[in-house]
């Protein structure tokens, strides 16, 4: 790289103007309908294509930058000219993506993080080979114009595994934002439907075996879901490598993805703090799990580094990344028989209200015209009693915490259960909270402050006793004025 001002790439006359377009896509198509009908579309339609061309133009024309020995300097602006200077010593991630057109074009969008919370630089667009020189400048030290990588080569962390695709289909989370999706988009032509023929319909449904049609919609909502689920993980996953290379400030961790949209992210190890190993509920039950790393400084500071993959692999790749194996194999310390009843109550509590539910809706079944049986609450509750039980006990049973040289982990859950790590040293602070109830049981909800993740972790429902020795333990400096 050169410290003379540079454009971004010209084909960016090309992205801008499609990316402008995607964003105002509704706007404009009302605006079209609208101003078209008034003045006619012949006159209009010029109007609006040449209007998103000059939007889209606005940043070639308008945006420079250059790194220097000390800086890397960006100038935006036509009429209020805007300079921001980042040090070259602050910056701590430099991330590329290019989605379809970017990648069509042979370009990448550039985005440097600095370790603060003001937001990201970023560029929009440069050539492939220049971003990747752009990014090996920032991060390694190198102002070379001709090699696009420096220092030594990329140590490979992990690989995607094709087998993984099998825990797409158990991702009962995706699976509920594809129905929500579906639902809004049917939402969307409600006019359009015939209050007749829905009344016809449920009509024949009544007259139908309707366990059996329940069973085939399920079977055809499970022969459709499968590939789709499936479809959606490879394309998002595509390519999947987490390497480390060295960085100027030490080794950095490089994810790179995606079969439409190419993503490359980079996290500084430094920055690292913790991590989080999260077993969705049938993902689990087959032996599977995620892994997100908890970072400071960033825009996100709970990176998605592993997406569904076989335990031992995620395991593997945490303890690669932690430095240990202990934070995440070690066995947690149970929070007791008061933690285990306050479970059993407060469920048995929920199964007795569902079944005073279900008791209203018969009686008042009459005045909305339903013919309910008398015994429907009973069945609410011979159900939900068990079903509170096992629930409990499967909550319990996630929940506890350890202590390790320089971990604190906690460990929670009921159908996702989850372990996270936090390294003690980035602890910043703590907060023993105690409810009416928790004073009763001799428990506390121990909160972990600090500058990683979601900027705190929660030890829930311990004895109150052994959250100030969890505290204590982990960071003696700063409660010892405290204790003494």
């Amino acid at each position: 790289m050169t410290d003379e001002w540079q454009r971004l790439d010209p084909r960016t006359l090309a992205t801008q103007p499609v990316a402008t377009a995607a964003k105002a896509l509704i706007p404009a198509l009302a605006w079209l309908v609208g101003a078209g009908s008034a003045v006619g579309f012949n006159i209009i339609v010029p109007i609006t294509v040449a209007g998103v061309l000059l939007i889209g133009a606005l940043p070639w024309l308008t945006t420079s930058f250059r790194v220097t020995a000390t800086h890397l300097e960006i100038r935006r602006g036509l009429l209020n000219r805007t300079t921001v200077t980042a040090r070259l010593d602050r910056v701590r991630s430099v991330d590329l993506e290019s989605d379809v057109v970017h990648r069509f074009l042979g370009v990448t969008k550039v985005a440097v993080g600095t370790g603060v919370d003001e937001g990201r630089l970023e560029l929009d667009s440069l050539g492939a080979e220049d971003a990747e020189r752009l990014r090996v400048a920032l991060l390694h030290g190198s102002r070379a114009t001709d090699e696009p990588t420096a220092g030594t080569p990329p140590e490979e962390v992990v690989r995607l595994d094709w087998s993984w695709v099998r825990f797409a289909p158990l991702n009962v989370g995706n699976l509920a934002i594809a129905v929500a999706a579906f639902g809004a988009l049917v939402s969307q032509f409600d006019n359009l439907i015939d209050e007749r023929r829905v009344e016809r319909v449920w009509h024949w449904l009544g007259r139908s075996d309707l366990p059996l049609l329940v069973a085939g919609a399920l079977v055809a909502a499970i022969v459709l879901w499968v590939p789709l689920a499936c479809l959606g993980y490879a394309v998002r996953w595509f390519g999947l490598s987490v390497t480390r290379e060295q960085g100027k400030e030490g080794p950095t961790l490089r994810r790179v993805h995606g079969a439409l949209t190419h993503r490359a992210t980079t996290v500084e190890e430094a920055k690292v703090r913790g991590a989080v190993v999260r077993r969705r509920a049938l993902v689990g039950l087959a032996g599977g799990a995620e892994l997100h790393v908890l970072t400071t400084g960033l825009d996100d500071n709970e990176t998605h580094l592993l997406p569904s993959a076989p335990l031992d692999v995620v395991l593997d790749v945490a303890t690669d990344v932690l430095g240990e194996r202990a934070p995440v194999a070690a066995a947690v310390t149970a929070h007791g028989p008061s933690a285990r009843r306050r479970f059993l109550i407060r469920n048995l509590r929920d199964a007795a209200l569902a079944a005073a539910g279900a008791a209203l809706v018969v009686g008042a079944g009459d005045s909305w015209g339903l013919a309910l049986p008398w015994w429907l609450p009973v069945v609410v509750l011979v159900v939900a009693v068990p079903v509170a039980v096992a629930t409990a006990q499967l909550h319990y049973k996630r929940l506890g915490h350890t202590l390790t040289d320089r971990y604190l982990v906690s460990c929670t859950g009921t159908f996702t259960a989850a372990r996270t790590v936090l390294e003690t040293d980035g602890i910043v602070g703590w907060r023993v909270h105690q409810s009416w109830w928790d004073r009763r049981r001799g428990l506390a909800q121990l909160v972990a402050t600090t500058a990683a993740g979601h900027e705190q972790v929660l030890v829930p429902d311990v004895p109150v006793g052994e959250a100030v020795a969890v505290a204590t333990a982990a960071t003696p400096r700063m409660l010892a004025e405290f204790l003494a």
